[in-house]
């Protein structure tokens, strides 16, 4: 079995908990419809302070918000993906991008990790997503994908968690995507004369996971 620090635990624990409130709450939205209409306004709301890249008030919280909002929030977050340089916004992107599973997003993630004119640090994000859109369980942060050395050893993080739950968006990504996931991690891992190590170590390290969670059947 595949131990954590206890540390890390009690975050994994936490952040379920946060989620499985935050989906209940979006239950009872969905039949209230005063409470539904509260949500769609804020999430105009968000859609309307993420328009903007300056850093304005009530940003943080409309990252936060835009992933309960299944037609606005995949193409905000998408749109992000293409523009963010920002390393402070990075991580916040990430969890509110976990949060909502829709194949708009999907396909920008791809592109994002993909993509060399954009920052090391916005690919290897884009792709932590990714690994997290084939396996809710997978537990594996942004710290595990740096280098630890200078030498080529790729380690096989484990890092599981209790399974996120994701909002579902109006375009719902229904096939399975591991394979094709892998492939792409595969692809950037190989190119090392042409990608920073950052990204080519991240990708395979996603990769070694990935192919272990295929085979387990945990990743679709």
């Amino acid at each position: 079995m595949d131990r954590q620090p206890k540390s890390a635990v009690r975050a994994v624990l936490l952040w379920s908990v946060l989620l499985t409130l935050a989906a209940g709450n979006l239950s009872a939205q969905d039949t209230d419809p005063h409470l539904r209409a509260e949500r769609m306004r804020d999430c105009r709301r968000a859609e309307s302070i993420l328009a903007t890249q300056q850093a304005v008030a009530g940003r943080d919280w409309a990252l936060a918000f835009i992933s309960r909002c299944e037609s606005a929030g995949p193409a905000v977050l998408a749109r992000l993906w293409q523009t963010v340089t920002l390393g402070e916004e990075i991580e916040p992107l990430v969890t509110s991008s976990m949060e909502i599973r829709d194949a708009r997003l999907y396909e920008q993630l791809r592109a994002t990790a993909s993509d060399r004119t954009r920052p090391a640090e916005v690919r290897v994000a884009a792709m932590l997503v990714l690994a997290l859109y084939t396996d809710t369980h997978n537990a594996i942060g942004l710290g595990d994908l740096v280098p630890r050395d200078s030498s080529d050893y790729i380690p096989l993080e484990p890092g599981w968690g209790t399974a996120l739950r994701q909002n579902i968006g109006d375009a719902p990504l229904n096939e399975p995507i591991a394979a094709s996931v892998l492939s792409l991690f595969e692809e950037i891992a190989a190119d090392r004369e042409a990608e920073p190590r950052h990204v080519w170590y991240a990708a395979a390290v996603l990769a070694e996971r990935l192919r272990r969670d295929i085979r387990r059947g945990f990743a679709h």
